[in-house]
């Protein structure tokens, strides 16, 4: 009985996270097609006059070493490149406006501790795709601005990550804080730190995820 009401559990979780894979990447990949559309309310979302133009951007980030937190693994380490963008278009929560943004991350490399080997040192590489991304500013000046972004989407590693009992595919979610200061009139250079979470969601054997601080530098370039 026991067995059984375990794997319905899973079974449960395993649907649920799925579905929220669907609707995370149904958001992220298809937010410009319904802007176009004139059905949307303008109350609900509207281009943000503070943010005028489409920005894309370039970034690097490192990670050192990662810390236990909501994750079990330590003595992790990576670093990712990425490229994604930020939308003019935004959504009122709590009386914020929260730009739209989206970003594809090539993992280079993440080194990790397996548990299951005795903390034996292992390397994988992967890619990360972050459709669901929130982003608000509030201006120091004309050319200096604070940004704090949330990120959520999938991981997809080479190998079983990070034990032999997860999964190749995982979930993550980020928090980040940058300071962006302008380089005339299309350029910005960013640097900032984030907090960032992967696991694989309690729908593998195991799932001793890996929390990380990740040190972040990104040359962003607007679109008029």
């Amino acid at each position: 009985m026991t067995s059984f009401f375990n794997i319905s559990v899973n079974v449960i979780k395993s649907l649920w996270f799925i579905l929220l894979t669907i609707f995370v990447v149904f958001v992220g990949l298809f937010p410009i097609k319904l802007f176009a559309q004139e059905t949307i309310s303008k109350t609900t979302l509207h281009k943000n006059t503070v943010l005028s133009t489409h920005v894309l951007f370039l970034e690097y980030s490192h990670s050192p070493t990662s810390y236990i937190l909501l994750g079990k693994t330590p003595y992790s380490s990576s670093q990712r490149a990425g490229v994604g963008f930020i939308s003019p278009y935004s959504i009122k929560i709590f009386g914020t406006n929260f730009n739209l943004s989206a970003r594809l991350h090539p993992i280079i490399s993440y080194t990790y501790s397996k548990r299951d080997e005795g903390g034996r040192l292992d390397n994988v590489q992967g890619w990360s795709l972050d459709p669901l991304g929130f982003s608000s500013i509030t201006h120091f000046n004309k050319s200096v601005k604070l940004r704090n972004t949330f990120y959520g989407g999938l991981s997809y590693m080479s190998n079983i990550f990070p034990t032999d009992k997860g999964r190749k595919l995982n979930f993550n979610f980020e928090l980040q804080t940058t300071i962006e200061q302008a380089l005339g009139e299309n350029y910005v250079v960013c640097f900032g730190a984030a907090y960032h979470h992967i696991s694989n969601a309690q729908t593998g054997k195991q799932n001793p995820g890996i929390d990380s601080i990740y040190l972040l530098l990104r040359l962003s370039y607007l679109i008029e």
